[in-house]
């Protein structure tokens, strides 16, 4: 054997050197490259980290804080028409301290903005839009000062208040109408903040009749008016009448008011050439509904109005203010999601489009109202769920109690807005003895507010209420479903704690088992509880597997909370969601706890 000595330098060439060696042998190129190239993989190493963590940072889905949402989303809006829900001194009207008196039960229903009817100064005529004065509230509902102490004492319980705003008309007696037909010169102020001409066209009035009528003050002069013939439209082509609009929101603005629902809002503006609507091809007569209103209805330039208030309200930056309007009942899906904003201009933030369902709606006519929303809407924007208003049929007039609690269901934890017509909380019926007028303020779906069972329902101290009472107001009251645990008050305010939870307030929305019977999706967020929220609209009972229908829907789920109905639910037994069965018209909600993906 040979035995090697490591200390030999024979044996180890760097064994045993001196400082002086190892720097020379260290400074030749072979040893000065890999240094290199060691220290430029270690250099690259931390680089390529640094990268990866900000960019993970930077395309990683940030989470949601449970206040990221504008208060004009988290919150219910709640429509009152005035003069029917309380009358606060014995005159029989309703009015705003009425209201104010009853902010408390707005809060406990879980209510957290007010929408108000418009309560203007008018000429006394019979009509919501016969408007003398849009900056002066009327005094049969209280005046100018009524309207600040209710927005006082709501904002006092963290309530918001939002008034109409009518920019379409005025009454004939209005100071702006009688100057306009005063004027004389091309020049005057208020010649042209009307629609005028001295040849009329063949637009029709919604109300019947043509959309013309004479002045004697402008001899050979006619006004448009798209309503009645004493409400002429605003000529919202002038700079003049755009720089008073501007005005009364910016009074009304600098009152507190939380923001405005602009009525009337697909007739503001109509053919500037004054053109003849050609008539639809399967007209048989002269009426409004035999004609294509291209000229007079949802013109493009509606969209540039909705901009020019979106920049004023949005100026206002001590607080955020939200804009709604109504768009036409009639126009189609895509038509209304211009209302949201047009070539990269923002619009309103809430259109509200009124509930038209028949009679026998069921789980294709539901799934074709919310989809057309949903599939529908533009990045970023929020949907509108209205459950009525006063210029719609009660729902409780054509439909049952427990298809209107599962369309409640649906309306307050699918991702939205929900719309709140005061009494529908306590199923209201439209007045039996009122007859229906669309140019009369006297209309079935605006009876009074049922307060208890006292005379007149507890809405006045007075003898003689402008309009009637339901004539279930003994029984169907306030103070009646207050008493009961099981009443549609009670669920509606079930309905809006529930919503009040993160999930529904912040969390992604997935449709999952939709078919002509049931709708049902998920509401979800990383590290909250996800629900499953299934409704049977049909008439019959229905069993789904619902465990399969979306990837995060546990086999056993807690039961939360249900419409009623034929199938019971036990708070302490799991819901096995791989059979549930809901009975007819029935809706349930069920939750489970988080679990983490894994990566």
């Amino acid at each position: 054997s040979i035995d090697v000595k490591l200390s030999d330098n024979n044996g180890s060439p760097f064994r045993g050197m001196g400082k002086d060696e190892l720097l020379v042998h260290s400074s030749k190129p072979f040893w000065r490259r890999l240094r290199m190239i060691c220290i430029s993989i270690i250099l690259l190493g931390w680089l390529a980290l640094i990268i990866t963590v900000v960019a993970l940072v930077l395309v990683y889905p940030k989470c949601k804080s449970p206040d990221s949402r504008s208060w004009w989303q988290n919150e219910v809006i709640y429509r009152i028409y005035v003069r029917s829900y309380k009358d606060s001194d014995g005159n029989g009207e309703g009015d705003l301290d009425g209201v104010a008196s009853k902010l408390d039960y707005i809060k406990d229903l879980g209510v957290g903005v007010i929408s108000l009817s418009p309560d203007y100064e008018d000429d006394g005529t019979d009509g919501d839009f016969h408007i003398k004065n849009h900056m002066k509230i009327a005094g049969s509902v209280g005046g100018d000062d009524a309207l600040q102490r209710l927005i006082t004492q709501a904002h006092g319980k963290g309530l918001k208040v939002i008034l109409d705003f009518v920019p379409s008309q005025t009454s004939d007696q209005s100071d702006w109408f009688k100057w306009s037909q005063e004027a004389r010169f091309r020049n005057d102020t208020y010649r042209n903040f009307y629609v005028w001409t001295n040849t009329p066209t063949n637009w029709k009035s919604m109300y019947g009749g043509g959309a013309w009528n004479t002045s004697s003050e402008r001899s050979g002069e006619y006004y448009l008016h798209q309503f009645l013939h004493n409400q002429p439209d605003l000529n919202l082509r002038s700079p003049q009448v755009k720089e008073k609009l501007n005005e009364i929101l910016t009074h009304w603005l600098n009152k507190s008011v939380d923001g405005f629902y602009i009525r009337n809002s697909a007739y503001l503006f109509t053919d500037y050439d004054l053109r003849d609507e050609p008539k639809v091809p399967s007209a048989v007569g002269d009426e409004y509904s035999d004609y294509d209103h291209m000229y007079t209805k949802n013109l493009p330039e509606i969209y540039d109005m909705f901009a020019r208030w979106r920049t004023t309200t949005d100026a206002y930056t001590d607080k955020y203010r939200v804009l709604m309007a109504d768009p036409d009942p009639m126009s189609n899906n895509v038509e209304m999601m211009k209302y949201y904003g047009h070539f990269q201009r923002d619009g309103v933030h809430l259109p509200v489009k009124r509930r038209q369902f028949p009679t026998d709606c069921g789980g294709q006519c539901i799934r074709e109202y919310v989809n057309g929303w949903m599939d529908n809407l533009p990045s970023g924007r929020w949907p509108t769920w209205s459950l009525g208003d006063e210029m719609t049929k009660r729902f409780a007039t054509n439909h049952s109690e427990s298809f209107i609690r599962c369309f409640a269901m649906l309306s307050m934890t699918l991702p939205g807005t929900p719309i709140l017509y005061y009494g529908d909380e306590i199923n209201m019926v439209d007045l039996s003895n009122q007859p229906s007028s669309s140019t009369s303020r006297n209309q079935p779906m605006r009876g009074l507010m049922q307060w208890d069972n006292t005379p007149n329902g507890g809405f006045t101290n007075g003898t003689s209420p402008w309009i009637s009472v339901g004539a279930d107001y003994q029984t169907n009251n306030v103070k009646n479903q207050s008493a009961k645990g099981d009443s549609l008050m009670s669920f509606f305010k079930n309905l809006t704690t529930l919503r009040s939870d993160d999930t529904f307030r912040i969390g992604d929305y997935y449709p999952t088992v939709v078919d002509d019977a049931v709708f049902s999706f998920v509401r979800e967020f990383d590290g909250k509880k996800g629900y499953l929220v299934a409704i049977n609209f049909a008439n019959t009972a229905q069993s789904r597997d619902y465990a399969k229908a979306h990837s995060t829907i546990q086999s056993k789920a807690s039961f939360e909370l249900t419409t009623g109905g034929s199938e019971s639910f036990d708070a302490d037994t799991d819901v096995d969601t791989s059979s549930l069965t809901l009975g007819p018209q029935q809706g349930v909600v069920v939750s489970w706890d988080y679990v983490a993906k894994e990566l």
